[in-house]
């Protein structure tokens, strides 16, 4: 019996060893992470924590439509964000677009002012323009952000409560800003 303690004891060091001795996520990767989402600038610091920590390749998809963006962020083929710009209705709140998130719950943190939330798998925020409001045939409208994650995405609220305001914050800059 005490034969078999000591197998036992010897064989968890050697596992709990081999444990220690994984590489750093960023020596797994051979991409290197962008410094912008989909074309719009972000620091790459910030955008980091929500990618797999393995991969060869990242790829970006866009598609750019009359009053909407959607980018596909993919990693060796695989899915693991979306971000978007698009357009709502005057007095829309962050909640409210964020309910069009499907698979992700974003009540839980809201900023007290209303304009922007966030969980581990998502944010949506209201951009700040210099011209706030569009007028267009649907009436007065303002510009949101919104990033969600996917199977290939790593969950991190701290992460996308960052990387969501400085997303909004860098497309309040870009011409995106102004409906044409």
């Amino acid at each position: 019996m005490m034969k078999y303690a000591k197998t036992l004891a010897s064989l968890a060091l050697v596992l709990l060893a081999s444990g220690c001795s994984q590489p750093t996520e960023e020596t797994k990767r051979a991409f290197q992470v962008p410094d912008s989402l989909c074309g719009t600038p972000v620091p790459a610091e910030l955008l980091s924590p929500l990618l797999p920590a393995g991969g060869e390749k990242i790829e970006e998809e866009k598609k750019v439509g009359n009053g909407y963006f959607n980018c596909k962020v993919s990693v060796d083929g695989t899915d693991v964000l979306h971000a978007s710009w698009s357009w709502w209705g005057e007095g829309t709140g962050a909640t409210k677009v964020a309910g069009s998130m499907q698979g992700v719950d974003l009540d839980e943190h809201v900023s007290e002012d209303g304009t922007y939330t966030y969980a581990d798998k998502g944010g949506v925020s209201h951009v700040t323009c210099s011209e706030p409001r569009v007028p267009t045939f649907k009436g007065e409208m303002e510009l949101f952000t919104q990033i969600f994650l996917t199977t290939g995405g790593r969950p991190d609220e701290v992460a996308m409560e960052k990387l969501i305001q400085a997303y909004a914050k860098a497309v309040s800059a870009s011409p995106e800003c102004v409906q044409k």
